[in-house]
C-alpha cells in the first residue's frame, strides 16, 4: 500500500498541460464515450451552431418579423395602384310604385317589390407626391428590418456559442474533479491500511476521509452544473439534451486580422456591424419622413370610373349607367397641422442622427472593451498554465520526498490538490480567451459563423 500514492499521482493528475485527462473517443458512429459518462452523440461547435441557425426558435422569429417587414414596400406601392371596389344591394319594399305616362304602352315601374342594385367603382392615383417618399421610405424600412433581423440573429448565434463554450468548460472541470476525486479514494483507502496497521494517526483518516467527501460533493456539483449548461444550450437549439460538447479547435476562434490595432478594429465595426448600419438609415427614414411631411402641401389627382346596374329602371329607362371622370383635392389651410408635422419630424432628424453618434461611440467602446478583456485574458491564461508547471513540479517534489521517508502522505496530498485547482483555474480561463475572442469578432461585425446572413453585404 504504500507505493499506492506515488503510482496515483504519476498516472492521472502529474500533467504538462490543462487538457481533459479523460479524453473522449469518436467511433465510427460519431458517438463520444468515456468511463464516466453515458455515450451520447457529440455535437462539435460548428455543427451547434448551423443548427442554431437552421432551428432557434429565436432565429425563426426573427425571420419570420423580417418576412413580415417584407411587404412594406407592397403596401406603399398598393396606394399608386388602381382600387376597384364593387358593392350590391338587395331591398324588399312593401308595394311596388309605377306610374303611366300619355301614349305608353304599359306602366314604368320606378320601385320594384324586390330592388336590386350594384356598383363597381375604380380609382386610379395620378398625381399623389405624398406616396414618392411613402414608397422610397418601405424600400428603406425593409433594409432597416433585415439589418435588424442580422443583428438579433447574430446575437442568438453570439449566445449559443457562449453557452455551448460554457458547457465544454465546466466537462473539463468536471473530468479534473473527478480524477481529483479517484486520488481522494486512494488516499483514504491507504490510510485506513496505515491505521489499522498503526502507521499513522487517527486524525490522518479523518483528513482523508474528508478530504474524499468534499471531492463528491465537488463532482455532484460539477456534473449537476454540466448538465444544466446542456440543458440551456438545448434550449437555445431548440432539441432534447441527448448530446455531448467538446472544446472546439483555435481555429474555429481565431482573432481577426482586422484587429491588429484600435483604429482598424473601430473602422471595420462601423463598416460591419448590422446595428451602425440600422441606425445610418433610421436618419435617412427621417428624412424621408419629412419629405413627406412638405409633398402634403400639394394636390393630389386621381382618375375615377363607375359602372351601376339594378332591376328598376326608373324614369330614364336604363337599368345600367356608367360614369368616368377626375377628381382633384388641395387642402389649402388645416390649422397649422402640417407646420407641426414638419417641426416633429425636423425633431426625429435630430433624435436619428443622436441615435447614430451614440451607437458609433457605444460600437467603439465596445471594440476597446472587447481588446483590452481579450489581452487580459490571454495574460491570465499564460500565468495560469505557469502554475499549473509550478504545480506540476511541486506534486513531483512531493512524490519523491513521499518515497524517501521525508514528507507524508497528507503533504503529497495538498501538493495534488493545489495541481487539480491550477488546473480549473487554466481551464477557466481557457474559456476567458475563448469567449474574448468571440466577443472582439462580434464587437468588430464580424461574427458570422454560419455565413448565412438575412441581408445582402
Amino acid at each position: 500500500m504504500a507505493m499506492f500514492i506515488p503510482v496515483l499521482l504519476s498516472g492521472i493528475l502529474l500533467t504538462q498541460a490543462p487538457t481533459l485527462p479523460v479524453t473522449p473517443t469518436d467511433d465510427s458512429r460519431g458517438t463520444t464515450t468515456d468511463a464516466r459518462t453515458p455515450a451520447h452523440p457529440l455535437l462539435g461547435f460548428a455543427e451547434a451552431l448551423e443548427l442554431a441557425d437552421k432551428q432557434s426558435p429565436s432565429i425563426e422569429a426573427t425571420r419570420a418579423r423580417l418576412q413580415q417587414a417584407d411587404e412594406l414596400s407592397a403596401k406603399a406601392w398598393s396606394g399608386y395602384l388602381p382600387s376597384i371596389t364593387a358593392n350590391g344591394t338587395y331591398t324588399r319594399f312593401p308595394e311596388e310604385l309605377s306610374f303611366s305616362l300619355p301614349g305608353a304602352p304599359e306602366p314604368i315601374p320606378f320601385q320594384k317589390k324586390n330592388q336590386l342594385a350594384g356598383e363597381v367603382r375604380a380609382q386610379q392615383a395620378l398625381l399623389v407626391p405624398t406616396l414618392w417618399p411613402a414608397i422610397q421610405n418601405a424600400y428603406l424600412g425593409e433594409r432597416a428590418a433585415g439589418l435588424t433581423a442580422e443583428n438579433a440573429r447574430r446575437e442568438t448565434l453570439f449566445a449559443v456559442a457562449r453557452a455551448y463554450l460554457g458547457a465544454a468548460s465546466l466537462r473539463e472541470s468536471l473530468a479534473v474533479q473527478e480524477q481529483l476525486l479517484d486520488v481522494r479514494r486512494g488516499f483514504e483507502r491507504d490510510a485506513q491500511s496505515r491505521f489499522e496497521v498503526g502507521d499513522v494517526e487517527r486524525l490522518a483518516l479523518l483528513r482523508a476521509t474528508l478530504d474524499r467527501k468534499e471531492a463528491e460533493q465537488e463532482v455532484v456539483r460539477g456534473r449537476n452544473a454540466y448538465a444544466t449548461a446542456k440543458s440551456a444550450l438545448a434550449s437555445l437549439l431548440g432539441r432534447p439534451v441527448d448530446f455531448e460538447v467538446a472544446a472546439p479547435r483555435d481555429a474555429a476562434l481565431a482573432i481577426p486580422t482586422e484587429a491588429k490595432d484600435v483604429a482598424s478594429a473601430e473602422k471595420t465595426a462601423l463598416e460591419k456591424r448590422p446595428d451602425a448600419a440600422a441606425a445610418r438609415l433610421d436618419v435617412d427614414l427621417a428624412r424621408g419622413a419629412r419629405t413627406q411631411v412638405a409633398l402634403e402641401y400639394l394636390p393630389n389627382l386621381y382618375a375615377t370610373a363607375n359602372y351601376s346596374a339594378t332591376n328598376a329602371a326608373g324614369l330614364t329607362g336604363r337599368n345600367r349607367t356608367w360614369t368616368a371622370g377626375l377628381a382633384l383635392s388641395w387642402t389649402l389651410f388645416d390649422g397649422g397641422l402640417r407646420e407641426a408635422h414638419l417641426r416633429e419630424s425636423s425633431g426625429r432628424i435630430a433624435e436619428a442622427r443622436a441615435n447614430l453618434r451614440g451607437t458609433e461611440e457605444q460600437i467603439r467602446d465596445e471594440v476597446r472593451k472587447a481588446r483590452g478583456e481579450l489581452e487580459t485574458a490571454e495574460a491570465n491564461l499564460g500565468t495560469a498554465e505557469e502554475r499549473v508547471k509550478l504545480a506540476v513540479e511541486s506534486a513531483h517534489l512531493a512524490r519523491q520526498s513521499f518515497d524517501a521517508g521525508a514528507t507524508t502522505y497528507l503533504q503529497v496530498t495538498d501538493a495534488n490538490a493545489t495541481l487539480a485547482g491550477a488546473r480549473l483555474s487554466a481551464v477557466a480561463e481557457s474559456l476567458n480567451v475563448q469567449l474574448s475572442r468571440l466577443s472582439l469578432a462580434r464587437a468588430m461585425g464580424l461574427f458570422d459563423p454560419t455565413g448565412h446572413s438575412l441581408v445582402n453585404p
